[in-house]
């Protein structure tokens, strides 16, 4: 179990889920944020406990401040940059353009103006899925693919 702004998740802690991308996080001070996704039946990891993650389909970096970006390798794109600390920040790229963020703290999920707060997540279920356009949805399924890489 692992419990994320008075959200428990029972079985897998992924809070986040954008573009195929499944953003982990386990506790620690910061928190450890690996991002994987599934390309071809394979696991491609763009960040590893909160680190760049070199692959072939997205250009990922890091600042001294600890500021990772990941851009699409192919069109130079904005994906998506992660901050992580006690407050730990995600800010998406918008298919037109924009950005809009998410924030994982010691009392919430914050996405998009959706809030989550004391929820329970239990077994193969992801809190919350973000989609491009900066919609939300709430508690989707995990696919088997990806469940057996967090299982193993």
């Amino acid at each position: 179990m692992a419990k994320f702004g008075g959200n428990e998740f029972i079985g897998f802690s992924v809070p986040l889920v954008f573009e195929g991308r499944y953003f982990i996080m386990e506790p620690g001070n910061p928190p450890n944020i690996t991002v994987v996704r599934e390309i071809k039946g394979t696991p491609v990891f763009e960040v590893l406990k909160n680190e760049p993650s070199s692959n072939q389909s997205t250009d990922v970096s890091k600042t001294p401040p600890g500021i990772i970006t990941i851009s699409d390798k192919e069109s130079g794109r904005f994906l998506y940059k992660i901050r992580s600390g006690s407050e730990t920040s995600v800010a998406f790229g918008k298919l037109n353009g924009g950005e809009f963020s998410a924030i994982i703290s010691d009392k919430k999920i914050q996405v998009a103006g959706v809030t989550l707060e004391n929820n329970i997540f239990i077994g193969n279920r992801a809190g919350v899925i973000v989609r491009p356009d900066g919609s939300v949805r709430i508690g989707a399924p995990i696919p088997t693919q990806v469940l057996s890489w967090l299982s193993s």
